[in-house]
């Protein structure tokens, strides 16, 4: 974690001002952290022929880049940033699947209604009662957007990758601290957006819902219980109304 914060001003100077997603934004959101993340997801706010968020990231030197990202050098040791592009005219063509959709707009939502939080990490050093604290203040995903980003990357990643984006979603519509913002932000979205979210939903949690019990218990420690993996099946559906 201290690696991961560390890491935030460097990619800011980077990429601008960019969303923090994936792991780290769902346990800055969560009452407590849940489960271990060791990747920083940035979420790029690309102008129109400007530079794409993966050539920034070679520019400055990162290695082992593959399509998503790569590692970028901190005085900590390397990081790995993985970068989600979203452009301005992303909305303005037509679509055919709904997957492809919810990732457009899933992505714009978040870039509309993110926050600046203040992310702060501790590490003992072992040394008496002295410790290193490292602090950053980033544009953070609110919790109705990740779940709808989880929902559409959950469909098209490795079992591995889609069994933590699914452990996120229960969590984010179980926890005190972020369900009710869930059910307040998916009322103020729109109808297209809720329907999308509503089909992937009903495919993870109702069609695949044996599938994704699975998932989510191969993790371990890491892993809910079955009754709550259940309940955030039911609330989902309940509001998303299928």
């Amino acid at each position: 974690m201290v690696r991961l914060v560390g890491a935030i001003p460097l990619v800011q100077e980077l990429l601008g001002e960019p969303v923090i997603v994936g792991g780290l934004a769902v346990m800055c959101r969560l009452r407590n952290a849940h489960r271990i993340t060791e990747d920083l997801d940035a979420l790029h706010r690309r102008q129109a022929g400007a530079t794409s968020g993966l050539e920034l990231l070679r520019a400055a030197g990162a290695t082992g880049m593959n399509e998503v990202g790569g590692l970028i050098p901190t005085a900590r040791g390397a990081v790995r940033v993985d970068v989600l592009e979203a452009g301005g005219g992303d909305l303005d063509r037509e679509f055919t699947d709904p997957t492809d959709r919810l990732e457009a707009t899933a992505h714009h939502w978040t870039l509309q209604t993110a926050t600046p939080v203040l992310i702060r990490a501790e590490v003992d050093l072992l040394v008496g009662s002295s410790q290193e604290v490292l602090k950053a203040t980033a544009l953070v995903a609110r919790p109705g957007p990740l779940v709808a980003m989880k929902l559409k990357a959950s469909v098209d990643r490795t079992s591995a990758k889609t069994a933590t984006d699914l452990l996120d979603v229960v969590r984010l519509v179980t926890d005190p601290n972020t369900a009710e913002a869930v059910l307040d932000e998916f009322d103020q979205t729109d109808a297209q957006l809720r329907a999308d979210v509503a089909l992937h939903a009903k495919l993870q949690f109702r069609t695949r819902g044996t599938r994704t019990r699975q998932l989510i218990r191969s993790l371990g420690s890491q892993s809910p219980d079955a009754p709550l993996i259940v309940a955030a099946a039911d609330f989902l559906a309940g509001m998303l109304e299928y």
